[in-house]
């Protein structure tokens, strides 16, 4: 589900995203409720309960959550945004362009809410996603480590994204690119890695040749599970088969140099072919002929 405000659109990680249960999008809120936060810009307007709490880099908020999961969210946080600034040579924080006011990543960890059409979302200069102690979360399986810190990562990359453009509107980066990214970094979050050429036709075969590069926005046909099983594992092997030495010979600071383009207004189109040495259009073009002999 993709809503957008302020012309920043709500990427959303889909690893937690089948349905599990009854959705609780609007529990009751005790008078002692703080009613704002960064993330009503996404159209989500949850309150936080006024105890954050804080790290280096990030503010960790909840609506319930216990003190320990707030804690645990921030150290994984800290992590990962530690792993992303060295895999993208991320040297200094005035790299990072955050919105107005801000300083630090925020966090909204849920509890008492139960969206079932999603686990996670980033937006400008912060995510939201479910506490390690949200019941219907932990009794589906989806807080154990395994799951929980690459959707954390996938989530956080699209963050970091955000802060190298200082931006979130669509229209600067490609969604294939954005979304293709944020699941190469985080291993795959959603329906399964490409890692063969026989995955790869047992989803044209399923499926259709549907061109992931075609998809330049956050227009989706779900079909059929569509999105989750199909379009963002095509979404990582495209990046991956960019990011593979011996295909193109970019690496992640190429990505990180895009980003700086689109923030200093250039193409995405332009920058994409001056940072990768393919145009736009032939890689389209191309792609299933280039991806079957990167899995072959």
């Amino acid at each position: 589900m993709l809503l957008r405000s302020m012309r920043l659109p709500i990427t959303c990680c889909i690893a937690a995203l089948l349905a599990l249960g009854a959705c609780n999008d609007s529990p009751s809120a005790p008078s002692t409720m703080v009613d704002s936060g960064s993330w009503y810009v996404t159209g989500f307007r949850w309150p936080h309960d006024g105890r954050p709490y804080e790290s280096e880099h990030f503010i960790v908020y909840s609506d319930a959550a216990s003190d320990e999961a707030r804690r645990t969210l921030a150290e994984i946080g800290e992590e990962l945004l530690a792993v992303l600034r060295q895999d993208f040579e991320i040297a200094s924080d005035t790299l990072f362009h955050f919105p107005t006011g801000q300083t630090k990543i925020h966090i909204y960890t849920y509890k008492d809410y139960y969206p079932h059409e999603w686990g996670g979302r980033a937006y400008y200069g912060g995510l939201m996603i479910y506490s390690l102690d949200h019941p219907g979360r932990t009794s589906a399986g989806h807080t154990d480590m395994g799951m929980y810190v690459p959707v954390v990562k996938h989530e956080l990359m699209h963050v970091v994204e955000s802060l190298l453009k200082g931006d979130n509107d669509p229209n600067l980066v490609d969604v294939w690119l954005t979304e293709g990214l944020a699941e190469y970094v985080s291993g795959g979050t959603a329906g399964g890695s490409i890692t063969s050429l026989a995955k790869l036709e047992e989803l044209i075969a399923a499926f259709g040749e549907l061109n992931p590069i075609a998809m330049h926005q956050y227009r989706y046909p779900d079909i059929d599970g569509v999105i989750y099983y199909y379009y963002y594992p095509m979404f990582e092997l495209a990046v991956s088969y960019l990011l593979d030495p011996a295909s193109t010979g970019r690496e992640k600071t190429d990505v990180r140099d895009l980003f700086f383009d689109a923030r200093d207004g250039v193409l995405f189109a332009t920058a994409f072919e001056d940072r990768f040495g393919i145009s736009l259009a032939d890689y389209e073009a191309q792609f299933f002929d280039l991806v079957r002999g990167f899995l072959n």
